[in-house]
């Protein structure tokens, strides 16, 4: 699952996708609300493709744990981000079996929940599964776009090389005036 896209905006609730970068401000979209805001460089942002979770062993990226979550719920929450903490623990346990209950915080659960009932509300898992189910869909076409942009290159490359050429003897250039020191200084 590509999450590089999708990001956590501090001071705002809710998840977003980078839809653009402008030069001073990131554009991004709500995924609830669909909703364009500005974000600049001095708000801090998370992208969710580098959160990952804590277990005993290793530290396991976020998008694994989504979609075991998602595998074992196949699309839909039977808890309540809201509800009771050890329910939740116990969910979580279904997904990341060897979590460290120590490191990970309630907050942080209910934090992970509630990001999953809003990547399951904005539809990026049956995107994901329509990508794996049908990779001509995108890749297909982006072959044969790979094979005219090779094709274009080569004809751009002759183009380039034939723009940095010296030009014909017939064009002049203007000459510039040599100056003195005398003159310069109004003497």
């Amino acid at each position: 699952m590509d999450l590089s896209k999708i990001i956590s905006i501090s001071g705002k609730s809710g998840l977003y996708r980078v839809v653009a970068q402008g030069r001073q401000a990131l554009i991004a979209e709500s995924l609830t609300d669909k909703k364009r805001i500005p974000v600049h460089s001095s708000v801090r942002v998370v992208s969710l493709d580098e959160v990952s979770m804590y277990t005993k062993g290793d530290d396991v990226p976020l998008s694994t744990v989504l979609e075991n979550l998602h595998a074992k719920e196949k699309g839909k929450l039977s808890v309540d981000p809201k509800g009771d903490p050890e329910a939740l623990y116990e969910k979580l346990g279904e997904a990341l079996p060897d979590y460290d209950r120590d490191r990970i915080y309630s907050s942080d659960v209910r934090k992970f929940f509630t990001w999953y009932q809003m990547l399951v509300a904005a539809g990026l898992f049956e995107e994901e599964a329509k990508e794996k189910k049908d990779p001509e869909a995108k890749g297909g076409k982006k072959g044969a776009d790979d094979k005219k942009a090779k094709e274009g290159g080569k004809a751009r490359g002759a183009a380039t090389k034939q723009a940095h050429l010296p030009k014909p003897s017939g064009a002049s250039k203007a000459k510039a005036q040599t100056l003195h020191k005398g003159s310069q200084r109004g003497a």
